[in-house]
């Protein structure tokens, strides 16, 4: 926390410090202009603990002590203010809170803020969607909050720069259209709130989203070197599920990812201290989509053929879209690379075919031999889902054996089978989708000697050899574990 010794020091320096923003020498300022030296004063005078304090609430809390700290030291003098007290409260005011969706842009338990309109603010949370019971004061009152979520991204909205994507100044992901494009007169924006912590494999095999026997095989795919795909729709939880597989790879292999915007979070620190060193050798970087107005040449595709000369080990584009990122994508797993994306897709099959389309854009290739050269790179698919009870579960893991002509050879080795739905006899909402996961496969004997030659002790996997009993119950007692 930031002290009253620190802020003391911190006024002592600042008029050392900020010879520029003298504003006794300056004629009198609009509010605009004061908020933008305001922040520049925070972004100087704030130290390297505020930077990486994570907390919303507690950030704000020591964002608004800067902003005291400005206006008592600098005193400036602002068009329609007499009062530095009243300056004061509207600086707080108009550079931490976020008007009526403040309180769930800190809720944690918010995933995901959307509004179509001043008075149509809608949330997610536990994977349900809810109505706000707050709304903005008007079409103007919603433009000023998009303004402040995008600012840090320094983009603009403007009816010649209708939709933008950005990242509010706590990471989260904001997409924004303008009015002009609406038949409505109205903006709409969406924010996916930047997580702080990621779910631990235990906390997931407590809800329930995989068994304890799935977690081992789950873990089992990055040791044994087998690329995989994590599929599903948006909002599965794809990004979650894929954190928790790369962090079962050893530290000491090179991992290089690509995404857009940066999710994963794969360093790992001694003694698990962020302020200690970095023991994992990890390399992200961040593309640009290819119809982006930036001039970067930060593409996918490019950073994907960059990665290559970075001697990876493991190479991880966060999720694959255009034709030319799929084939780059398949030469790296073809030259001694391994690799983990996510795609976009309804299942273990529809992934692959998916895959072999984007290819088929960008190459020549025969269609039976892009099809056997696929399967031949990718080993796993994990399939995600987020049900109607809002939970997300892995609902099947399939190991990819090869093609047959047109038609992938895939072996689902577990499944999630629906049974029931429980709802509310009043309301009939849904409370619970009732089902249970099983073994309904085994391993090939080629993974099984991929899996040795990796150095995995047979006894590890050997429950994966076994004849499927379908009477086998799952265990998420993690204690069992």
């Amino acid at each position: 926390m930031l002290t009253r010794g620190d802020v003391s020091e911190k006024q002592k320096k600042s008029k050392y410090m900020f010879k520029d923003l003298d504003t006794s020498k300056l004629t009198t300022m609009s509010f605009d202009e004061v908020v933008k030296q305001c922040q520049s004063y925070i972004n100087k005078v704030a130290s390297n603990f505020y930077r990486q304090v994570e907390d919303v609430k507690a950030k704000r809390e020591m964002t608004e002590r800067y902003i005291i700290e400005y206006v008592e030291t600098e005193k400036p003098d602002v068009e329609g203010y007499e009062s530095l007290s009243s300056l004061r409260d509207d600086l707080v005011e108009e550079i931490t809170q976020y008007g009526p969706i403040t309180e769930a842009m800190e809720n944690p338990e918010i995933d995901e803020i959307r509004a179509n309109g001043p008075d149509q603010i809608f949330i997610e949370r536990h994977g349900r969607t809810e109505l706000l019971d707050k709304y903005f004061n008007d079409r103007e009152h919603m433009e000023k909050i998009i303004t402040k979520l995008i600012r840090a991204s320094k983009v603009r909205l403007t009816p010649k720069n209708p939709m933008v994507n950005a990242r509010t100044i706590d990471g989260s992901r904001v997409n924004a259209t303008h009015a002009s494009i609406s038949p409505y007169g109205n903006p709409a924006f969406v924010i996916r709130k930047f997580k702080k912590s990621t779910l631990s494999p235990y906390k997931m095999i407590q809800n329930e989203s995989f068994s304890i026997n799935m977690f081992k095989l789950l873990s089992l795919i990055p040791r044994a070197d087998l690329s995989w795909m994590t599929v599903g729709p948006t909002g599965s939880g794809k990004t979650t599920l894929n954190e928790m597989l790369v962090k079962q790879i050893d530290p000491l292999c090179r991992i290089i990812t690509i995404e857009n915007p940066t999710e994963l979070r794969l360093l790992r620190y001694r003694n698990d201290d962020p302020s200690d060193r970095v023991i994992n050798d990890v390399l992200q970087y961040e593309s640009v989509s290819e119809d982006s107005p930036d001039s970067s040449t930060a593409t996918m595709e490019n950073l994907l053929i960059n990665s290559m000369r970075q001697s990876p080990h493991w190479i991880g584009p966060g999720e694959l879209r255009a034709p030319r990122e799929f084939a780059t994508a398949l030469r790296a797993a073809q030259t001694g690379h391994y690799l983990f994306t996510t795609l976009h897709a309804e299942g273990d099959q529809e992934a692959i075919f998916r895959f072999l389309t984007a290819y088929l854009s960008a190459s020549n290739e025969p269609a039976e031999l892009a099809l056997r050269n696929i399967c031949a790179a990718v080993k796993f698919i994990v399939f995600q889902e987020r049900l109607a009870d809002g939970t997300r579960k892995v609902t099947s893991i399939s190991e990819v054996r090869g093609a047959d002509g047109l038609k992938p050879v895939i072996e689902q080795i577990y499944r999630f089978e629906c049974i029931d739905v429980d709802e509310d006899p009043i309301t009939h909402k849904v409370r619970r989708i009732i089902g249970k996961h099983r073994r309904v496969g085994t391993i090939s004997k080629e993974l099984e000697q991929k899996m040795l030659k990796s150095g995995i002790k047979r006894s590890r996997f050997e429950y994966l050899t076994l004849p499927v009993d379908l009477n086998e119950e799952e265990d998420y007692n993690v204690d069992n574990l």
